[in-house]
């Protein structure tokens, strides 16, 4: 059967980052409507993947967003609808990303019972003032007792985020930084350059000259210096910005940059998959806006708000682009197969 993966977009955050360009909105006063939230992606769920019941679902990823504010009933029955719809592999992937923050911790073991195989959190920093700039509502410790609570729940399955570049970071401090975070790292890390991304607050700093950045010569150090350290430690350096034990890859990102099919639902959320009726390669993405998507959901099944044919041209300068990501790159073989 052929693998597929579903990408599943919970839009709230209790705050907003400085430097986060993703699709997202803050809580609102009166709350997070759940039980709406839900239903609607269940409805884009059931009517997205009715016409790929002959796959078999190798990943789910909650993304967002704070996924880990969502309830972990609501959590249950999108996993168990999918499974009724698309079977998961026996090996399945189920990964839910989280935030550091004391209620979000509390909720870990609900969720490993709702489904959820794989845990991802974001720490970004340990530096306390620079989790305070940046929007963070969590400190460098509670980051650190975050992964440590989650790898006694999931053992071997357990991801981090950090990120270098912040204002006034030196190459000192990040390799400090990364030297503690690495005695408390399990089999996966994921390390980024802080970018600035037009709209966000950071790029209005930098703009005005509030904010000043390392240098990219620094910057370039401080990327090497991760390369050299996370490797020192056994973890294999598979993709530009992610390290794993061997064996502990992100099955569900390992789908993006090798070309797999996948749905994505909720607000924002992006698809690229073939269509069965047409056999046509398809990228399609949902309404940004909350309300707007969940109305589309309730009145027509999906919030669709583009899809466009890819043609085999594009889809081969994809796969190069994306295979250039990767260590292992791209193979003759897929390439070929690409038409």
């Amino acid at each position: 059967m052929v693998p597929f993966s579903l990408y599943v977009h919970w839009p709230y955050c209790t705050f907003l980052c400085r430097f986060c360009a993703f699709s997202k909105a803050r809580v609102p006063a009166k709350g997070v409507e759940h039980e709406r939230i839900t239903s609607a992606l269940l409805k884009e769920l059931r009517t997205s993947l009715a016409p790929h019941k002959d796959k078999v679902l190798q990943s789910i990823y909650f993304g967002g967003g704070t996924p880990s504010l969502a309830q972990p009933r609501n959590i249950a029955q999108i996993i168990e609808a999918a499974n009724s719809l698309v079977p998961l592999a026996s090996d399945a992937e189920i990964t839910l990303e989280s935030n550091p923050t004391s209620a979000e911790v509390g909720k870990m073991r609900d969720f490993k019972q709702a489904g959820v195989t794989r845990y991802s959190i974001g720490i970004q920093t340990l530096d306390d003032r620079t989790l305070a700039r940046m929007g963070r509502l969590h400190t460098g410790a509670e980051g650190l007792a975050a992964v440590d609570r989650a790898r006694a729940l999931f053992p071997g399955k357990v991801s981090f985020d950090m990120i270098f570049g912040f204002e006034g970071q030196t190459l000192d401090q990040w390799q400090k930084e990364l030297e503690t975070v690495l005695k408390h790292a399990d089999n996966h890390i994921s390390v980024y350059q802080l970018t600035v991304e037009p709209g966000t607050p950071l790029f209005r700093d930098r703009n005005a000259q509030r904010v000043v950045l390392p240098s990219g010569d620094l910057s370039a150090q401080m990327y090497e210096s991760a390369v050299e350290m996370c490797t020192a430690k056994g973890f294999r350096h598979y993709e530009v910005a992610n390290y794993a034990v061997p064996g502990s890859e992100s099955m569900h990102n390992m789908g993006y940059w090798q070309g797999r099919q996948w749905v994505g639902i909720g607000p924002s959320a992006h698809s690229r998959f073939i269509d069965p009726s047409s056999n046509q390669r398809i990228s399609s993405v949902r309404l940004p806006d909350i309300q707007r998507w969940a109305q589309h959901c309730e009145k027509f099944g999906h919030g669709t708000a583009k899809s466009t044919v890819i043609s085999d041209e594009d889809a081969k300068q994809e796969a190069v682009v994306f295979g250039l990501r990767m260590l292992d790159g791209i193979t003759d073989r897929r390439f070929a197969g690409i038409s």
